[in-house]
């Protein structure tokens, strides 16, 4: 079976969004959190910085929030891909 560009697609896509998931933790915290800021993930009232330079974020349900939006993104993205496969899949080699 020789796979089509559409197929080589499809499965990327499905591999990004199944590593976003998995990742969604690491992509909000350390990544958007250096990217956009902790006082913009979490609101700047909910951040306590220590002395030594560290901070601390009170509002846990802003970060699951954040994470949640990250999963669903990621679940959005293997949808298309499970999509572009199985209508690749019905479309049979006349789609091709």
């Amino acid at each position: 079976m020789k796979a089509t560009l559409k197929q080589v697609f499809a499965w990327f896509l499905l591999l990004a969004g199944l590593l976003m998931i998995m990742f969604s933790n690491r992509i909000v915290f350390p990544g958007l959190e250096r990217l956009l800021g902790i006082e913009t993930i979490v609101g700047r009232e909910n951040v306590v910085y220590q002395p030594d330079g560290g901070y601390i974020f009170t509002n846990p349900s802003a970060m699951m929030r954040w994470i949640i939006s990250v999963v669903m993104v990621g679940l959005s993205i293997c949808s298309i891909g499970i999509w572009v496969l199985i209508r690749l899949r019905k479309g049979g080699k006349a789609s091709n």
